[in-house]
């Protein structure tokens, strides 16, 4: 089956879980490889993985096999329904500095607030804009914008890119809420 043919079947939302978690692996697999061709072979073996909680553990298995030795490192980051701003819960990062190469797997890309914020205390540990990489399945416009003013527009890879975003600040027409759907926590 090809890539376009498993992200529109994750669009659906009555796909079952076995089903999305099958597609979302397997689309994994392949954003992992675009990204790490953008990186240049020299600096692969400088590359950091940086989970935000919680989506983003769904894609580590895919980038731990383009990236084996890689340590990584996490940001819990939780959106407030009401303000949809992201309040920081937990973070375990190893040691960071100018020359590390960041990879950030992470599903969504809606606002942007998260990620901002992840790649604000990547900054604060003396990462280079320049050397952080997002890669995720579908982003909004009004996200791609924000982060692409952060860190260079090439160093982000997305399956999709959609228009717009609802009044609770979902990706539409998306996909739902990713990690409810991956990990069957609610009705997503």
């Amino acid at each position: 089956m090809k890539n376009e043919e498993l992200f529109n079947q994750i669009r659906n939302r009555n796909l079952s879980t076995e089903d999305f978690r099958k597609n979302a692996d397997l689309l994994s697999l392949f954003l992992a490889e675009k990204t790490q061709v953008k990186i240049p072979e020299k600096d692969r073996v400088k590359v950091v993985l940086i989970l935000v909680l919680r989506s983003s553990v769904a894609m580590l298995p895919a980038f731990l096999k383009y990236f084996p030795d890689s340590p990584v490192g996490f940001i819990g980051l939780k959106r407030n329904e009401e303000t949809a701003i992201a309040e920081k819960y937990y973070e375990n990062l190893p040691e960071l500095n100018k020359d590390s190469v960041i990879v950030i797997p992470d599903p969504m890309l809606a606002t942007g607030g998260s990620l901002k914020q992840s790649i604000e205390i990547l900054a604060n540990k003396g990462v280079l804009a320049e050397n952080i990489y997002y890669t995720g399945f579908i982003g909004a416009t009004v996200g791609v914008d924000i982060v692409s003013k952060i860190i260079p527009k090439e160093n982000i890879t997305l399956f999709a890119v959609d228009p717009e975003l609802d009044n609770r600040k979902f990706i539409v027409p998306g996909l739902g809420d990713f990690g409810d759907r991956y990990f069957k926590t609610s009705k997503a």
